[in-house]
């Protein structure tokens, strides 16, 4: 019996530096991609939505877009509220920039200023959490 209980811990000892090794990993995973989402969020949160080119923001916010599925994708749920609303956010960029290719631009304005006032809000959320695990980047 003593030597099974001898044999766990000895196995438990064993592992114990793969699992830090690990969750290291996951945390440079999660800054990594926080990093990057941050490039994309900044790109287009310095688009100008009354003057910007109506193609640029588009693709910004389709960039940032696919950069928050990869980040989602490391936080193991640990920002899926603050995202989603992030996400909505995004949407709602990309809606307002569709209404600008189908209607007039100057009447889509306001609602892409709308639209990116939100989106500003919600990134300071996601920010805010993120940068708290990874006080070096973003």
């Amino acid at each position: 019996m003593r030597s099974r209980v001898a044999r766990t811990v000895g196995a438990a000892a064993l592992c114990l530096p793969v699992l830090v090794a690990c969750a290291d990993t996951a945390e440079q995973d999660f800054c990594t991609q926080y990093d990057q989402l941050v490039t994309a969020a900044q790109e287009l949160r310095e688009q100008d939505p009354v003057a910007g080119n109506v193609e640029e923001l588009r693709a910004a916010a389709a960039k940032v877009s696919a950069e928050l599925d990869q980040f989602q994708a490391v936080t193991e749920g640990r920002l899926d509220e603050a995202i989603s609303r992030l996400r909505a956010d995004v949407d709602a960029v990309r809606q307002a920039v569709v209404a600008a290719g189908t209607e007039a631009v100057d009447t889509a304005r306001p609602l892409i200023e709308d639209a990116m006032k939100n989106l500003n809000e919600a990134w300071a959320v996601v920010q805010e959490r993120a940068a708290r695990q990874c006080p070096d980047g973003g």
